[in-house]
């Protein structure tokens, strides 16, 4: 099979007796489970190796994950993108949370260019280069190096970074598809019962609630049996 926008994630797994994780690999156009591994996001080494792997494997043409820096460096960079959903809820609480900041400090001024930042990052359609209004704010505060200021300083910069490397797919510009298959075919099981007491079986449910999905909706139990 072959992948478009192949979404990658992982989340932690209960197990009898100690903390493991899973990675999670979906084909974001068809909504589908691809594969999942036994692998935790804190080793890197192993993550990058698997996930540069599979994606050639898949010959797929584009990697879709959050902003885990786990993630930098698999692929060329115009073969990464960010998802835009995970991107632009970190800014958004940032900038709320810096808001809230200057307003105590009585920084009035400073407080205004927090909430235009928020106006300015949710336009849509959302430009493919950083605009000019962001770009003003970032020189603004670049020369700002200690306290409150600083901390806006970063996130600005941050978000000039970042910006160009955010999805814009007409299709789909998140990772959606990926976190709700991990809810449905694996953090469902979790919160209902007890966790589970080998990665087997954990990778075994995973499979098999994809399965009994089907496509469609629609499943042949008898290649279950």
């Amino acid at each position: 099979m072959r992948v478009r926008v192949l979404g990658v994630d992982g989340t932690g797994a209960r197990m009898a007796g100690k903390k493991a994780g899973l990675l999670f690999y979906v084909d974001v156009d068809r909504s589908r489970l691809i594969y999942v591994e036994p692998l935790d996001e804190k080793d890197s080494a192993k993550v990058r190796r698997h996930v540069q792997r599979v994606m050639m494997e898949l010959g797929a043409e584009q990697l879709r994950t959050d902003e885990l820096s786990v993630y930098d460096r698999i692929v060329p960079e115009r073969k990464h993108k960010i998802c835009l959903a995970h991107w632009r809820k970190s800014k958004f609480r940032r900038a709320c949370q810096l808001y809230r900041q200057l307003q105590t400090e009585g920084l009035k001024f400073e407080a205004c260019d927090m909430l235009k930042l928020l106006e300015l990052l949710k336009t849509e359609p959302r430009p493919p280069t950083l605009p000019e209004a962001i770009e003003k704010l970032v020189r603004r505060y670049i020369n700002c190096h200690k306290g409150l200021l600083w901390e806006v300083n970063h996130l600005l910069q941050h978000i000039e970074r970042t910006w160009e490397h955010v999805s814009s797919d007409q299709a789909d510009r998140t990772n959606n598809v990926t976190e709700r298959l991990i809810g449905l075919d694996y953090k469902i099981r979790v919160k209902t019962m007890r966790g589970f007491k080998s990665d087997d079986k954990a990778l075994g449910h995973c499979y098999l609630s994809e399965y009994l999905r089907g496509v469609d909706s629609i499943c042949d139990l008898r290649k279950v049996v």
